[in-house]
């Protein structure tokens, strides 16, 4: 199989410095509502569709297949695999209140966890079914464009130099770099999630198991935070 890992380097650098200079959710907003909210989605959206791009660019000039250096030929819908995926969204959430508690004890600031009245807690609705829709939505767009870039592009190249494990937790330890701008905190818990949907991938050999867990965990953890967008007096008392 032709490997394509300086395509996939280039796309991954690429895809930090369209997020360090460009990135909204790295400054805070001064418009609230579903407008702030939507330009971040879509500028997220819009990032993972340039890298993936550059990638599939390079697969044509190597005369790759779309499905193949996607990771896509091993996307197999199956009650097997969505068991898979609900098992590693469950895993995902426990890990992110382990790493909750974990990263109360060695930071100043809980992990993963916006301030209050930062940018993207500003530009989120307030009321229980918007915050929902928006939270399906991220979720989705996670789930998918990360899961196939990060497992599908960089996971599935890294095993043609490493073990399939070993490629797993190398794209987990990336796809946690990529989140930098969630600071340290964010960057090694965020490190941890990746590393655990990577083995989830190299175990079971099927796409779908990550992008289910991936969209079913982020969903989760995005849920059990709801109360502090919906109040956020309490985020106050938090910090």
């Amino acid at each position: 199989m032709t490997r394509i890992t300086p395509v996939v380097l280039i796309a991954y650098v690429v895809l930090i410095l369209i997020s360090l200079f460009l990135d909204p959710k790295r400054r805070k907003t001064t418009s609230k509502g579903a407008r702030s909210m939507a330009h971040m989605i879509l500028f997220s959206t819009f990032k993972m569709f340039v890298v993936i791009g550059i990638v599939l660019v390079g697969a044509a000039f190597y005369r790759i297949s779309v499905f193949q250096v996607t990771g896509l030929s091993s996307f197999s819908i199956n009650w097997e695999a969505l068991g898979f995926g609900i098992a590693a969204a469950f895993g995902f959430v426990m890990i992110y209140l382990l790493w909750q508690w974990v990263g109360s004890h060695l930071f100043t600031k809980k992990p993963q966890t916006e301030k209050a009245g930062s940018g993207i807690i500003d530009a989120l609705p307030k009321r229980l079914l918007q915050l929902i829709v928006i939270f399906v939505i991220i979720s989705l767009e996670a789930g998918v464009l990360e899961e196939i870039f990060f497992r599908g592009i960089m996971q599935s190249d890294f095993s043609h130099y490493f073990t399939p494990l070993a490629a797993g937790i190398i794209s987990g330890v990336l796809f946690g770099i990529a989140h930098f701008y969630q600071g340290t905190s964010g960057v090694a818990g965020t490190s941890i999630l990746g590393i655990w949907l990577g083995i989830a991938y190299a175990v079971t050999g099927n796409l779908l198991v990550p992008v289910v867990g991936h969209f079913f965990g982020d969903l989760g953890c995005m849920m059990l935070g709801a109360h502090h967008v919906i109040h956020p007096e309490i985020a106050n008392k938090d910090i």
